[in-house]
This record gives structure tokens, sequence and C-alpha cells, in this order.
């Protein structure tokens, strides 16, 4: 068969839509059936007894990866999941599915690995694919330091249609995270230190993964 078409066939962002649909399955076994607890149980950290229970039992490193995809409730789900979906599809189309999984990936379990050793003194749990969208949010601020938002500004009696540099909002969540993880009485029901590593993994993979 003889293609004449000189249309470049565009990319389908496979590994995006495979991760939103094991987010979304996961999301219902937690919050729709039965089987929360045993799922917290299999695939969640919990801080305080992670590394002695790693020393254990080695196989126990792989909660890093699978914490990934549990999250506390819904609204947990739905910030996580509309900021993957904003980056996600457009960064894959870039950088190929291969690599979009290595950063994805690679973001969230250095996030896990160095918030479960900063929390390893506290009882929590760690759940969430917060560090592995920071990290997209890294890659994206290297991949796309020009691109601009949109959005209405009310003066006066009038509403000014203005722009904004989408690297201006992401150095401004950064510092946000540095300074909620870093004060004198910080909260660990977020872990912010989670963010910052993510962030920080995805941001210096950009430079060699592209």
């Amino acid at each position: 068969m003889i293609n004449f078409s000189d249309r470049t066939p565009r990319y389908f962002p496979y590994v995006s839509v495979l991760v939103s649909l094991l987010l979304f399955l996961f999301l219902v076994l937690t919050e729709l059936s039965n089987y929360r607890f045993q799922i917290m149980e299999l695939y969640a950290i919990k801080t305080k007894d992670y590394w002695s229970l790693t020393q254990q039992q080695p196989t126990e490193i792989f909660r890093l990866l699978t914490t990934l995809f549990l999250h506390g409730n819904m609204v947990h789900w739905v910030i996580n999941y509309s900021i993957f979906a904003l980056l996600a599809f457009a960064i894959e189309r870039v950088i190929s599915g291969q690599k979009f999984l290595l950063v994805f990936l690679l973001s969230g379990v250095i996030g896990n690995l160095v918030a479960s050793f900063f929390l390893q003194e506290q009882d929590n749990i760690l759940i969430g694919a917060s560090g592995a969208v920071s990290g997209l949010i890294g890659y994206w601020l290297v991949l796309f330091p020009r691109k601009k938002i949109n959005f209405i500004l009310p003066i006066g009696l009038y509403m000014q249609k203005t722009s904004m540099p989408i690297a201006v909002i992401i150095v401004l969540w950064l510092l946000v995270q540095i300074i909620l993880q870093f004060q004198p009485h910080p909260s660990y029901d977020i872990a912010w230190i989670s963010h910052i590593m993510g962030f920080t993994t995805g941001f210096i993979l950009a430079w060699f993964v592209k």
C-alpha cells in the first residue's frame, strides 16, 4: 500500500492514557469498594515502620513505586490528576512514551524515597502521585520555558485580558513548597519534601532525557 499523504502521523500518548487508567482504577478500588484497607496494607508506605520492614523484606522497596497510584480521598486524586492531565499528554507527545514513563516514575520514586527518610520518625502514611506530578512540572519548565497562561484581570469596572509566563507560576509554587517544608513546625499531612525532590528530579532529567 502506498501512502500519498504528506501529513505526519500524530503520536498517541498511550503511556499517559495507561497511567490515567491505573490512577482511576486504584481510585475506584479504594473509594468505591471494600478493598481500601487491604490495598493500603499491600501498597502504601507507613513511614514509621518502612525502613525497618525493608531491611527484613527487601521486596518492600517496591512500595516506593506502588504508593504513587494511591490517594487519600477523591479531592487528593482530583488535584493530582488535574495537573497530570494538564502536563502529561503534551510532554509525552514531545519525548515519547518510554522517556515520559522514566521521568514520571523516577521523579515519583525519588520523591517518595527522600520523603520516607524525612518522615521515618512520624507515624504517617505516604501515598499519592504528587512527587511524580511535581517531576512533570520540573520537566515542563525546561521543555516549555516561554509558555504563557492567559487570564482575565479585573481593573476597576473593566476586565483586562493579560498573560503571565508559566515559569513564574512554577517558581512561585516551588518557593511555597520550600517554605512549607522548612518552616519551624511543618505539617506532615502533606509531604512537601516529596514535591521538592520530585520537581528537582524532573528538572534535572529534562536536560538529559530529550
